[in-house]
């Protein structure tokens, strides 16, 4: 009987890359691999749902901040669990994932080594310095990696232009995901609107993420409070949570629209809560590929999203959604206004995004990583 080969998956951040990995693995079929997990402790509380897809996981205490004292600990920890598991790939995902699990691969490991940053930082809204100096530790990193995927090709250009790597070393490979989970939007819809006490005649302008800096959900507020000033029928719904909730909530009180706002914390059925929502948005400063633009899709919802990184890859002003340049809201409430009185053109956006999101399925995304596996080091 031939062993089936060891794929270790390692990854520090619970959003977005927490998401993907768990679409992944779920979809994996193919038997000559065997998925393990090395991941840190904010998983601990979504670790069930992983478990039927994966072989063995264990947990490292990797935080998202650099912080000499526990990268160290992380990297020592890191390369136990490898030496004791001796894998033939290591996929690494996100750069403090990525950053740890290069350095406790450093010496004596064979493995193949892919690693995907699921968004470069120096993409984000930090100083030239900063930028600077990410790049470099980057490429410094990029040594040690027999290949890197990027997750968008706005993403591979920016690795080109900050010479992470050369081109042979690099490919693109989109982020998808199950579209299997998108059914009985109707049900849903009627479900999550009945749960928050939405009218029928509540127009729900939704949001899938972090609240944190670079999703901007300060934006979004604002220009919800614009909307809402005109139309009182309209709710502003974000499925998440974040560092930024409060500043949301405080600016919600002083503008008299809390009774409005609806954050419902952190979930791992998205699927459950977009059918509530009558115009999606992706209000980001800065991303990668932006996975809830596919999720919208699933549900066919119109969208707004902010003209930044791999966004325009996905979508095409007036075609097939809105795009805003990041940080408007005075634009981005327009654009808003605009789709609430205008349901033919919401339509037209939906239809096309029913012909469009079937490259973005997962199981596209699992073939290309196949042949990724399969390729020579």
């Amino acid at each position: 009987m031939v062993e089936k080969k060891k794929v270790v998956h390692i990854a520090q951040s619970p959003g977005g890359v927490a998401e993907y990995l768990y679409m992944l693995l779920k979809n994996w079929n193919d038997k000559d691999y065997k998925n393990i997990l090395i991941v840190s402790e904010d998983y601990r509380e979504q670790i069930e749902r992983f478990k039927p897809y994966v072989a063995e996981i264990y947990f490292v205490p990797m935080v998202r901040e650099i912080t000499i004292k526990k990268d160290i600990s992380a990297i020592l920890k890191v390369k136990k669990i490898l030496k004791k598991i001796k894998p033939d790939i290591v996929y690494l995902h996100s750069s403090k994932a990525g950053a740890i699990g290069r350095i406790a691969l450093a010496l004596n490991f064979r493995a193949k080594i892919i690693y995907n940053a699921h968004g470069w930082y120096f993409n984000a809204k930090i100083s030239n310095k900063k930028k600077k100096i990410f790049a470099f530790l980057e490429r410094i990193l990029a040594l040690k990696a027999s290949k890197i995927v990027n997750i968008s090709s706005s993403e591979y250009e920016s690795a080109l232009k900050y010479k992470i790597a050369p081109k042979k070393k690099m490919c693109v490979i989109e982020n998808g995901i199950d579209f299997e989970k998108f059914k009985n939007l109707d049900k849903y819809r009627e479900i999550t609107r009945k749960k928050y006490n939405f009218r029928d005649s509540d127009i729900v302008i939704g949001v899938v993420g972090r609240l944190s800096e670079q999703k901007d959900p300060l934006n979004m507020i604002k220009a919800f409070n614009l909307v809402n000033k005109e139309n009182n029928n309209t709710k502003l719904m974000y499925v998440g949570s974040g560092e930024l909730e409060e500043k949301v909530l405080n600016f919600a009180k002083e503008n008299n629209i809390i009774d409005n706002v609806i954050i419902t914390g952190w979930v791992n059925n998205v699927e459950k809560f977009i059918p509530a929502f009558d115009i999606a948005v992706l209000p980001s400063k800065w991303e990668g590929f932006g996975l809830a633009l596919i999720e919208y899709m699933a549900c066919d919802k119109p969208i707004v999203a902010s003209n930044i990184g791999g966004i325009p890859n996905i979508i095409k002003d007036g075609i097939n959604g809105f795009l805003f340049e990041s940080g408007d809201y005075k634009e981005l409430s327009k654009i808003i206004k605009i789709l609430t009185e205008n349901k033919n053109l919401v339509q037209k956006i939906v239809e096309q995004n029913r012909k469009y999101r079937k490259k973005f399925d997962i199981k596209n995304v699992i073939k290309k990583h196949l042949s990724l596996f399969e390729e020579e080091k």
